[in-house]
């Protein structure tokens, strides 16, 4: 009843595009990240050496499941916290998006049994499959063996969340379910930060292609002065290719990011898209020179302000990972975890174990530095290295 195509390169992706995107329309759950189209400029301009591995299932011909990887030389990073401690290389398959996707109908069970067939036959391709922010509503945790071959792990021994926001009719109605000492103190913010700067302040909405590159520019003038730049390490945006990428999102009407000016100067930016009825609010970064003014919250703040009044999603998806900013703004959530799928005799097993372990410790030395009052300052202090 079920086969499984591999489409493996950019001329495939296109032929299947119009079928692929006849099952999003139906899909309960898919993303921005899984559309045909996102994944065809992504390779076509960013990602140019990256290869393609996109199962299709079909049930008696007709197109049932997705499972868009992609195949990439990438690193397992054991890791307490952000602290890397050992990292190697491995092959892996990185899921596009954080869910499969499953026609409403569908037989889930059945579908990725046939999956791990199709997986199973590749096994020499991938030593792990990395599937980022993977909802525990997932039926790959739902399910008794979804993936006969292969175990599931999450990568943390504590459940992380996703945040988000359903937005109201209007902003004074998203307003209205905040406390009043909470909305005090955001419209607080944004009075000290514009007093600060005599009132010289504004915020840029990104949807054009024309402000593509200028907006690039911007964002690294703030990542060389944000704390992710040294923390994570520099990482350039006004490449010409992701240029490129993002100026065909405009145009296809999916770009909405935004930048704040203090000053005249880039002082935060939100790199974000707008598909269908849901906001991406993929990233955030802020200069550190202006940090006792909050620039990151107030940005956010305008943001949601400028969703409400203007073109409004039903979702504002913050991601996953807890921040401070996400409890204030966000009003629902789920749990979800980096997850790596892995054959059951893969030699990483004895690797992920280890690393679960050092998540528990992670855990555990969190909770201590909280009761002793200390955990701000060390999140300060790894961030400043």
């Amino acid at each position: 009843m079920y086969a499984v195509d591999v489409i493996e390169s950019e001329k495939e992706l296109l032929a299947v595009r119009d079928e692929w995107k006849n099952l999003l329309r139906e899909a309960p759950t898919h993303e921005f990240h899984q559309n045909p189209d996102n994944i065809h400029l992504l390779i076509k301009n960013v990602y140019t050496d990256t290869r393609i591995r996109i199962f299709l299932v079909r049930q008696n011909g007709v197109l049932s499941c997705i499972a868009p990887f992609s195949l990439m030389q990438g690193e397992f990073k054991l890791s307490l916290g952000i602290i890397n401690l050992w990292t190697f290389q491995i092959h892996q398959y990185k899921l596009y998006g954080t869910c499969l996707i499953f026609s409403g109908q569908t037989n889930q069970q059945e579908c990725l049994r046939a999956l791990a067939s199709a997986l199973r036959d590749r096994w020499r391709e991938h030593d792990l499959i990395y599937m980022e922010s993977l909802a525990y509503s997932s039926p790959l945790y739902t399910l008794k063996a979804p993936l006969p071959g292969y175990r599931i792990y999450p990568f943390s021994a504590k459940k992380n969340v996703v945040r988000g926001l359903h937005t109201s009719n209007d902003f004074s109605e998203y307003l209205a379910t905040f406390r009043k000492k909470k909305r005090y103190n955001l419209n607080r913010s944004v009075r000290i930060l514009g007093d600060a700067v005599g009132g010289n302040y504004c915020v840029e909405k990104i949807t054009c292609p024309e402000q593509v590159e200028a907006f690039m520019n911007a964002v690294d003038y703030i990542y060389e002065r944000c704390w992710q730049n040294k923390t994570y390490g520099s990482h350039q945006h006004n490449t010409t290719e992701n240029i490129a990428y993002h100026q065909s999102l405009a145009r296809l009407g999916w770009l909405r990011s935004y930048l704040l000016r203090c000053s005249g100067k880039p002082a935060a930016y939100i790199i974000g898209y707008q598909y269908e009825s849901r906001y991406y609010y993929e990233y955030i970064g802020y200069d550190q020179q202006w940090n006792h003014l909050s620039p990151g919250t107030v940005l956010t703040y305008l943001m949601i302000e400028d969703l409400h009044k203007s073109d409004r999603p039903e979702i504002l998806d913050f991601g996953y990972g807890e921040n401070t900013y996400k409890q204030i703004f966000g009003n629902y959530s789920y749990d979800a975890n980096n997850t790596a799928v892995l054959r059951t005799r893969s030699k990483i097993h004895l690797v992920m174990l280890a690393q679960l372990a050092l998540s528990r410790l992670y855990i555990v030395i969190s909770e201590l530095l909280a009761k002793a009052g200390l955990d701000k300052k060390a999140r300060k202090l790894l961030k400043k290295q």
